[in-house]
């Protein structure tokens, strides 16, 4: 099996306006966590609940010259955090002997208090008000098989593509949004093998992923800059020194790739128990906009190159439903918010 995840992702819009912070979100979503390569069993439904917690208080470095005038990324004043949850449904057969399935997966996005981004700028520290719009996001469908199925060494090989159509909440003047509003094609690879030990046995495992994105341009999309103002000048609190502003756009995001490594340590087999150490990197995914009124093509600033420390513990409560934890420590995250992330899962087997 393989878990697919809402990750939201913010784009810093940058150049000729000043003090420009655009963000939008995309539907780039796959999250495989360890586990999800072994086989299930064929003719079987699975039904899956996920409900997410990230919060953000720090802000990744950007690309290039984000700011002009003199404007920073601040730390201080950063808040970004939001509530994810996901229904999904997984139906598996056999193909020629092969093992194979379908799957779809709708997520909804709240966001949670306010959302702003600090800033330093000449007029001393400051923030950078983001409106958002909570809803659901893109779809997503996908098929999957496993090439190599072993389950007496513990050891599979499986493939996915997957494919996301342009419908979700969006409103292209918010700064953050539930999904990109443009297509999304992948393909992931998930490999596994056992170290140490037997399938059987208390064992060490290593699972490896792999994934490539492709994006649709979102014709319909705007560069925002929200409005910023200073925590304190002149003495007033608040004080307003740039106004909100929505100058329409196409949106273009490159293609990106991501990877996961996890070593699950499985101490009580029979109930599929385990916990797992894992790292997370994604990259490329160049993000920029071409402004419609004068066909001027901007650098956001923001990449797909998040680095993430993982933990994760899960087990089977009975023979046909498991629950899963996982927390989510970034280290890195060019032009987006450091997130500091707690999942659950629950999975029913029928």
């Amino acid at each position: 099996m393989f878990q697919r995840n809402q990750i939201l992702r913010t784009c810093l819009f940058a150049g000729a306006l000043a003090l420009s912070a655009g963000f939008a979100g995309t539907a780039k979503a796959s999250d495989p966590l360890p586990g999800d390569s072994i086989a299930p069993p064929v003719n079987v439904n699975i039904g899956m609940f996920y409900n997410q917690f990230n919060d953000a208080g720090d802000f990744g470095g950007l690309h290039g010259n984000s700011f002009i005038n003199g404007a920073t990324v601040s730390h201080k004043n950063t808040h970004i955090s939001t509530d994810i949850s996901v229904l999904r449904y997984i139906r598996t057969f056999e193909i020629k002997g092969v093992e194979a399935g379908v799957q779809i997966y709708e997520p909804y996005i709240g966001f949670l208090g306010q959302q702003q981004l600090g800033l330093n700028t000449p007029a001393g520290a400051s923030k950078a008000h983001l409106s958002a719009t909570s809803g659901f996001g893109q779809p997503n469908i996908g098929a999957f098989f496993w090439p190599i199925n072993k389950p007496e060494t513990g050891t599979y090989l499986v493939v996915a593509p997957w494919f996301s159509p342009p419908i979700s909440g969006f409103n292209k003047t918010s700064d953050l949004n539930p999904g990109a509003d443009s297509w999304v094609y992948e393909l992931e690879v998930g490999a596994r093998t056992t170290l140490i030990g037997t399938p059987k046995t208390p064992n060490l495992q290593v699972e490896v992923w792999g994934e490539i994105y492709g994006f649709g341009d979102n014709h319909n999309s705007a560069a925002n800059q929200p409005a910023v103002t200073a925590n304190s000048l002149f003495g007033i609190p608040n004080f307003p020194i740039v106004p909100a502003s929505s100058t329409p756009a196409t949106y273009h995001e490159q293609p990106s790739e991501e990877f996961r490594i996890y070593f699950p340590y499985n101490f009580a087999p029979a109930m599929g128990a385990f916990i797992a150490p894992g790292f997370y990197q994604s990259f490329g995914g160049k993000q920029t906009y071409t402004i419609h009124a004068n066909g001027a093509k901007v650098d956001s600033g923001n990449r797909t190159e998040e680095s993430q420390l993982r933990l994760i513990a899960s087990t089977f409560v009975n023979p046909s439903t498991q629950i899963l934890l996982m927390g989510g420590y970034d280290i890195a995250n060019h032009g987006g918010p450091l997130n500091r992330s707690i999942e659950f899962r629950i999975a029913k087997f029928f």
